[in-house]
């Protein structure tokens, strides 16, 4: 077979090695750019046939095109991906079983829909995982302003339920998503990016606001202050890290002094969190929840069921016992060794995670990654605390608690684990002449 004489025919036979479309797609164009400029390097010495001698120059292209397919292979998460349904599949098994028995019907889970959940949430875990997340960074301008359009008009639209616009919460639970996506765009624009990036946070607090959703809110809160201290940490903004930290700082007390102003003022944030200290102060009102939590956890076990005293039924006192406070249900049910069980091997998955997201070179899915780190941790946290009696902020614990929520959280997870599969194209990497002698071969993956 003839070896190719030009540009074109010469990618179109590397090419043909590279069985990973989404690595060809980033290797070709560099491969393309290193050829045209050898190609003109030999031009401009006043070299005839310019192009068929950098196509010599650059080797056999069945050698170089395999070698490349051989180092951009996808990097697969089978690991993280079972833990991940394993760990949803048990959180829909303890969500019907612990309720099964319960008289009222209305407080049983309905088995078919929490299947139906966790089979849609394999389903959105394999499409993230299988995304090219090179998209997010290409349109993140775009999607953020689509996330802007979208979430109100969901807020516009959505049914009002406890003064809540219900499908719009579910909405703005990727608010920090968007977020990243805007903050990438930020990048190398100096002080204008960094104003820029902390502006555009506002909308979506809004969002969250008026929705109202305080646990989005909060995710949103925790994640961009980590997005920003990363980003001046590494200059984005191209502005020095210690001024952007400065910057950042100020902000950062500005919004706290107004968040506190504003609990001051309200006359019902403080008071809620005195509540959620010593919920003894107020039993007939806002410390209810706390003091029936406390009940069900004194009473409980380190294995097997506690020992139910009062004279109503335990479903019929404990609050939300199959949603928000599904893991006091837990503890009181099976004991505290089953839930200390079920937190470590969340802690577990969310550790694994955050060191894969360490390694990563690429700050597109460094960023991602921490993103999903951070959405997963803070309503673990809050839900953990609400269900030992803290009740100042609940939510649904990722992975155990909701339907729609599973769906969610999984195909978040999804996305980080396609940050890592995709690793080796998505960083920084060279091979040089002395890495391949024979065919000097040059390829710079760029950041996507």
């Amino acid at each position: 077979m003839p070896e190719p004489d030009n540009i074109r025919a010469y990618l179109e036979t590397a090419g043909e090695q590279i069985r990973w479309e989404r690595a060809r797609r980033v290797v070709i164009p560099e491969l393309r750019q290193h050829l045209e400029d050898q190609r003109d390097a030999f031009a401009a010495e006043g070299r005839e046939e310019a192009e068929r001698l950098a196509v010599e120059e650059m080797g056999d292209p069945v050698s170089v095109g395999a070698e490349l397919d051989r180092i951009h292979r996808p990097k697969p998460q089978w690991g993280l991906l079972a833990l991940t349904a394993v760990f949803a599949l048990t959180g829909t098994v303890l969500r019907v079983w612990l309720t099964a028995d319960w008289a009222d019907t209305y407080q049983n889970l309905d088995p078919l829909r929490a299947g139906l959940a966790f089979v849609l949430g394999c389903g959105a875990l394999l499409i993230g995982y299988f995304l090219d997340i090179s998209c997010l960074g290409h349109y993140a301008g775009r999607t953020y302003l689509g996330f802007l359009v979208f979430t109100l008009l969901m807020w516009r639209f959505s049914p009002q339920v406890a003064g809540v616009a219900f499908y719009a919460r579910y909405v703005v639970l990727f608010a920090p998503v968007a977020y990243a996506g805007w903050l990438y765009t930020c990048r190398s624009k100096g002080w204008r990016g960094l104003v820029m990036a902390i502006l555009g946070g506002v909308p979506l607090a809004l969002f969250c606001c008026w929705i109202p959703y305080m646990l989005a809110l909060v995710s949103l809160l925790a994640t961009g202050f980590v997005l920003m201290l990363m980003a001046c940490w590494k200059n984005w903004f191209g502005v020095g890290r210690w001024k952007s930290l400065a910057f950042l700082g100020a902000c950062v007390t500005g919004i706290i002094g107004t968040a506190a102003y504003w609990c001051l003022r309200s006359g019902y944030s403080f008071p809620r969190l005195t509540t959620a200290l010593h919920p003894e102060t107020d039993p007939l009102g806002m410390g209810w929840y706390g003091l029936n939590i406390r009940r069900s956890l004194e009473i409980s076990q380190w294995w097997g069921q506690g020992s139910w005293e009062y004279a109503y039924p335990y479903e019929s006192v404990m609050p939300l016992c199959n949603s928000d406070n599904l893991l006091t249900t837990l503890i009181y049910r099976l004991g505290w060794l089953p839930f200390l069980l079920l937190i470590l091997i969340f802690a577990g998955l969310v550790g694994c995670l955050l060191v894969r997201c360490l390694r990563q070179r690429s700050q597109l899915g460094q960023f991602l990654a921490v993103t999903v780190v951070m959405m997963l941790s803070v309503p673990a946290l809050l839900s953990v605390a609400w269900n030992l009696g803290f009740t100042w902020n609940g939510g649904l614990f990722p992975l155990l608690m909701g339907n729609v929520t599973t769906v969610l959280y999984m195909g978040l997870i999804g996305l980080a684990l396609s940050a890592f599969r995709g690793d080796n194209i998505v960083r920084d990497q060279v091979y040089n002449a002395d890495y391949h002698p024979r065919y000097r071969i040059k390829v710079s993956i760029q950041k996507l």
